[in-house]
C-alpha cells in the first residue's frame, strides 16, 4: 500500500509544509494521483478525482479569487481524496472554511514547493506501479511461509532473488518513524546497500530486498556454506544495513537454500521482538527461551533453534579446547542439578558452575539465573535427553 507519507518522500517534492495536521494523515493510502487545472464548474463538479487520490494543484485558475480557491478544495475534500498538495507559485489561498472542513474529514492539506506537477504525477505513478509489483512478490511470499516444500522453497526464492546459491539469510528491516519516514525511501536505501554488499563480497550469490506488508525483508544468498555459525560478512551487512537511517532490524540465521522459508520466518520474528523493545537489532538466536517458544508450533523451527545454540557451544570449544557442550548437555540430562551432573562428568560440581558461566557468555546470556539458565539447556538438548522426543 501507498501512503501520502510515501508520495511526500519523492523527489519531486523539495520542501513540504502541513498546513492542516490531520491525525494519521501521512498513514492514509494513495490509490492515484491527480493534477487540479480547473474549477469544478469545468469539471462535472469534480467526479473524476476518485477517493483515495493524491491531488496537486497550484490553483492557478483561481489566482487571487478567494471564493474560487475555497470551493474548489472544498469540493475535493467532499470527494474524499487521500491529500491535496498546493505548490507554492501564486500563493494559494487557504480560508479558516477550508481549514476546517480539512481537519473534520480528516483530509490533509500541504504547501509544497518542487518540481512540475507532471513530474510528481509521473514519480508518484511509478511508485504506485512498483508497489503493485511488490504485493505481487508478498503473495509469491504469503504462499512460501504456508508450508514447507523443499523445492518449492527454492523455485520461491529464485522467482523472488534470482537465488541459485548454497545458502541464503534474511534480514527484516522496518523504519522506526513510519510517520515521518518512507518505506520506499528505506527500500531504495536498502537496495544500494545490498548492490553494494554483493559488489564487495565474492562469495554473495544474488541479493535482493522487497516490502513484505509494512516490513521490508532483504535476501542475500551466499555460493557456499560459512566458515562458522556467524561469518563476517553477516557482521558487515547488518552494520550496512544500520548506517541507511533509524531502523530496527530482525536477523535470521543462514540456512540452505531449499530450507529459505526458515530464515524468513526468524527474521519476521526477531524483527518484531525488536519493535516491541524499541532495540536497533535482535538476532533470531538472541531471543532464546523466546525463539523455542515461537517455535513451539514449528517441529522444524524448533529443531533448528536448538542446533543453532548447540553449534554456537560446539564451535566454542573446538576453538577453545573446552567442555561446554557436553557439560551443558549433562546439566540438562540432570534436569539441572549441578551436582548430579557433576557425578556423571567426574568433575567438582564448582568446574560444572564454571563452565556454565562460560556457556552463559558464549550464548549472550550472563546475567541469566542458574534455574533459567538450565531451562534452556532442557530445551536445547531435548532431542539428545528424551529418548521419546524425534526431531
Amino acid at each position: 500500500m501507498i501512503t501520502v507519507a510515501d508520495i511526500l518522500a519523492l523527489p519531486a517534492f523539495e520542501w513540504v509544509q502541513p498546513i492542516v495536521r490531520c491525525p494519521g494523515a501521512e498513514a492514509r493510502e494513495v490509490r492515484n494521483v491527480g493534477i487540479l487545472d480547473c474549477s469544478p464548474d469545468k469539471d462535472d463538479g469534480y467526479l473524476s478525482y476518485i477517493p483515495g487520490e493524491f491531488i496537486v494543484t497550484n490553483l492557478g485558475f483561481a489566482r487571487d479569487d478567494a471564493e474560487l480557491s475555497e470551493r474548489s478544495l472544498l469540493v475535493l475534500i467532499e470527494r474524499g481524496v487521500s491529500a491535496i498538495a498546493l505548490k507554492k507559485v501564486y500563493t494559494p489561498i487557504v480560508n479558516e472554511r477550508v481549514r476546517a472542513a480539512s481537519e473534520d474529514a480528516g483530509v490533509p492539506l500541504y504547501f509544497y514547493d518542487g518540481a512540475y506537477h507532471e513530474v510528481v504525477a509521473y514519480q508518484a505513478l511509478d511508485l504506485i506501479h512498483r508497489d503493485s509489483e511488490q504485493s505481487n512478490k508478498g503473495r509469491i511470499l504469503d504462499n512460501l511461509l504456508s508450508g514447507h516444500d523443499p523445492l518449492a522453497t527454492r523455485a520461491a526464492l529464485f522467482e523472488l532473488a534470482g537465488a541459485t546459491g548454497s545458502t541464503v539469510q534474511c534480514i527484516a528491516v522496518a523504519p522506526r518513524a513510519l510517520d515521518e519516514c518512507s518505506l520506499y525511501a528505506t527500500l531504495d536505501a536498502l537496495t544500494a546497500v545490498l548492490a553494494d554488499f554483493k559488489r564487495d563480497w565474492d562469495v554473495v550469490d544474488a541479493v535482493f530486498a522487497f516490502r513484505y506488508h509494512g516490513t521490508l525483508l532483504s535476501l542475500v544468498s551466499y555460493t557456499q556454506p560459512p566458515a562458522g555459525v556467524r561469518s563476517r560478512s553477516e557482521g558487515d551487512l547488518v552494520a550496512r544495513v544500520l548506517a541507511t537511517g533509524p531502523v530496527s532490524l530482525g536477523v535470521g540465521e543462514e540456512t540452505p537454500l531449499s530450507d529459505g522459508d526458515m530464515s524468513i520466518r526468524e527474521a519476521l520474528a526477531a524483527l518484531k521482538t525488536a519493535q516491541i523493545e524499541g532495540a536497533s537489532i535482535v538476532r533470531w538466536a538472541d531471543l532464546h527461551h523466546d525463539a523455542f517458544r515461537a517455535a513451539a508450533s514449528e517441529g522444524r523451527l524448533f529443531w533448528r533453534t536448538a542446533a543453532l545454540h548447540r553449534a554456537l557451544l560446539e564451535e566454542h570449544d573446538d576453538a577453545q579446547g573446552t567442555e561446554l557442550s557436553a557439560t551443558c548437555e549433562a546439566v540438562a540430562r540432570a534436569y539441572g542439578d549441578l551436582r548430579l551432573a557433576a557425578e556423571a562428568l567426574h568433575q567438582h560440581p564448582n568446574t560444572v558452575r564454571y563452565r556454565l558461566r562460560k556457556a552463559k557468555s558464549v550464548l549472550g546470556m550472563t546475567d541469566s539465573p542458574d534455574r533459567e539458565f538450565a531451562f534452556l539447556l532442557g530445551l536445547v538438548f531435548l532431542d539428545h535427553t528424551n529418548p521419546l522426543v524425534q526431531p
